[in-house]
């Protein structure tokens, strides 16, 4: 199943204190955590970016996103995930819901 994460950093925190985080969590091989499949993973200039990935579980994405925050608390203004799709595969689906119910 795919997962879609929008993620703001925190402006609070210095670029040193993310790229120290980003390595530690990098070398000990803490993300991505086992099970979840990273397809993209894009940033912004203005601290904000969205990750795309793969997993059979909710907890493997939950291990995912905790790693940041435990590692740096406060690493993340916020973040949003749901489960997602792409286009493609929704357009025929609400057409179908949309058919069902207008006849």
């Amino acid at each position: 199943m795919q997962f879609m994460t929008y993620f703001e950093l925190s402006e609070n925190l210095s670029e040193s204190e993310r790229l120290g985080a980003s390595g530690k969590i990098m070398e000990k091989g803490l993300f991505p955590p086992e099970g979840l499949n990273v397809i993209s993973w894009t940033s912004s200039p203005d601290l904000w970016g969205v990750l795309i990935c793969e997993a059979e579980t909710v907890e493997q994405v939950v291990r995912g996103i905790a790693v940041w925050r435990l590692a740096v608390p406060g690493f993340f203004k916020m973040t949003k995930t749901a489960p997602a799709m792409p286009v493609q595969e929704i357009l025929p689906l609400i057409g179908e819901i949309s058919q069902t119910i207008n006849g």
